[in-house]
């Protein structure tokens, strides 16, 4: 399930993420992780930050979500 549009769909269509450092990377299989989907990485807005933020338990900095979309 997508943790910003809470849609759910399967995992191989969703993107796994983690915090690490205060940015936001593909899961390394240590540590805790989430699944959002390509539509909301897409849309770069408010409600992304806030909930990648909330999510992270720390204000994180947005760097290059394409990397992290066509990888």
């Amino acid at each position: 399930m997508c943790i910003i549009c809470r849609h759910r769909d399967l995992q191989k269509n969703l993107i796994r993420l983690q915090c690490k450092d205060k940015t936001l990377i593909h899961f390394t299989n240590v540590g805790r992780s989430f699944y959002v989907c390509r539509e909301c990485l897409n849309k770069k807005d408010k409600k992304l930050e806030k909930v990648l933020s909330n999510k992270c338990k720390q204000k994180i900095k947005i760097i290059d979500l394409e990397s992290l979309i066509y990888e």
